[in-house]
């Protein structure tokens, strides 16, 4: 415990508050009170940082989508939030841990999806991508498909929105050219319309590190 000698002007002795008084070389001195921070540098905690870190920075980049696949949806934590705790949980392998894009989840909400997606690389960092519309109702087969590509290599992701009709079936979007000779991942993003007052948005994966995925 602090004593303060001679009134709050006389000399301070200890620990006050957030305020230390000591004394060195006779003279009488004050500072604000700083504990102590430890930085532990275990090897699971330097793990667990470096997936942080690596998922926040990819994240980042899809957040615009990841917002409004999750408006309105939750409650107790943030869009970005979610999928990075979806992502830090579920996507590394190996020691030190690597983000696996075949692992990557943009979003865990179930509804209407297409199936049979091939993702397809042509030269000209051009992707054709294939699918089947899987549904009857007009509205989801009028609706727009986007898509979010990656390059599995650096985890840079590029999001296509609103692309192609759910019933055309196929379409073809460009990658950078310097993706060229990497791999692709591929998300597609398709609208729910089971509740005609409210549609929702669901993502359908397609796995990456394919020889088909392989932009050229």
């Amino acid at each position: 415990m602090g004593k303060l000698k001679n009134g709050i002007l006389g000399i301070t002795v200890g620990k006050v508050g957030n305020v230390v008084g000591s004394k060195w070389k006779n003279i009488n001195t004050v500072r604000i009170y700083q504990p102590q921070i430890y930085n532990p540098r275990t090897v699971s905690q330097t793990a667990q940082r470096s997936k942080f870190s690596t998922t926040v920075a990819f994240v980042r980049q899809v957040l615009p989508l990841i917002n409004e696949i999750y408006a309105g949806s939750l409650t107790k934590m943030s869009p970005f939030n979610k999928v990075t705790s979806l992502i830090v949980k579920n996507a590394f392998v190996g020691e030190p841990p690597v983000l696996d894009q075949t692992l990557v989840k943009l979003g865990d909400i179930e509804g209407s999806e297409v199936l049979n997606v091939v993702n397809t690389g042509v030269p000209d960092q051009i992707m054709k991508i294939t699918w089947e519309p899987n549904s009857i109702i007009q509205a989801e087969l009028d609706s727009k498909l986007s898509f979010v590509l990656i390059n599995c290599v650096t985890n840079k992701a590029m999001i296509f929105s609103e692309v192609a009709a759910r019933s055309e079936g196929s379409t073809q979007i460009t990658a950078p050219r310097s993706w060229a000779d990497c791999d692709s991942a591929l998300h597609v993003i398709t609208t729910d319309y089971s509740n005609p007052v409210k549609p929702k948005k669901v993502v359908k994966f397609c796995p990456g590190n394919e020889l088909s995925g392989h932009i050229k």
